[in-house]
């Protein structure tokens, strides 16, 4: 047998009240019509409580109201007086349903002005010895078989910049399974296949795209993160953690990748 004081706590869940669902339960139990009277009296509620649940009850289309023909000596001003009847809890699951579309309507409207999850933490690093500094710590701290999205143009530049370094940091990338998707200029062709993906073999994917200038920038796409390297003088990198922004990056990433040939 189920537990009542559950079921009341489950209905209070629905916008019931603990009156409400007694009242409820009380008629849907019987299965006939009661009074308000006599629904009050049975559940020893006062009379005015009963009668806020009933119209609550009413207004969700739980009980139905009806006319009871009663003895004109027992009332005086009218022959019929209301009772109610208990109707289908199915009517609940209906409830349950437009409460969960409003909620996810909620969430939508509030998604849209919110600023969680959309926060972001920006750094620049300056000059060689941080900007390498930088890459080993950021080639460390990798998750296996992550992959990049590199908008290109300047790989040449990028690979001479670290000159020594570059063997045993790519080594590291290689051994945690980083992969590489990588859109470059077609002057950047023969250059990559000899250099760059010999390295990474199999797991570095190039396009290239006419009208990708040639350039000493490389912008760099993880899961959550944007690296933006300069190698001028001095070299620098920003490094910017935003999954929002990652994304938006990403999309334009694709963009070029879609526009590009192998």
């Amino acid at each position: 047998m189920t537990d009542q004081n559950v079921l009341l706590s489950q209905m209070g869940g629905m916008g019931l009240t603990e009156n409400d669902g007694k009242v409820y339960l009380f008629l849907l139990e019987r299965g006939t019509e009661f009074g308000g009277s006599k629904i009050a009296l049975r559940l020893g509620m006062h009379r005015q409580y009963v009668h806020n649940s009933l119209q609550k009850l009413l207004q969700m289309e739980l009980v139905e109201e009806l006319s009871a023909c009663v003895h004109p000596a027992k009332l005086q001003r009218s022959g019929t007086r209301k009772v109610y009847k208990a109707l289908p809890p199915q009517q609940l699951s209906r409830i349950a349903k437009a409460q969960l579309a409003s909620a996810e309507q909620v969430v939508r409207e509030l998604d849209a002005i919110s600023s969680v999850g959309a926060e972001q933490d920006f750094e620049v690093y300056r000059g060689r010895r941080q900007v390498i500094a930088f890459e080993e710590s950021l080639v460390a701290s990798l998750k296996d078989d992550e992959t990049q999205y590199i908008i290109g143009g300047g790989s040449e530049v990028f690979v001479n910049f670290f000159g020594d370094e570059y063997e045993p940091i790519s080594e590291i990338a290689h051994k945690k399974g980083l992969k590489t998707l990588y859109v470059g200029t077609p002057s950047e062709r023969s250059w990559l296949a000899g250099r760059v993906a010999g390295v990474f073999h199999e797991s570095f994917e190039t396009r290239y795209l006419d009208t990708l200038p040639a350039t000493i920038v490389q912008t760099v796409i993880r899961f959550d993160t944007v690296t933006l390297y300069t190698f001028g003088n001095p070299p620098q990198v920003y490094f910017l953690k935003s999954k929002t922004v990652a994304d938006d990056y990403k999309k334009f990433f694709f963009m070029l990748w879609d526009m590009a040939k192998e």
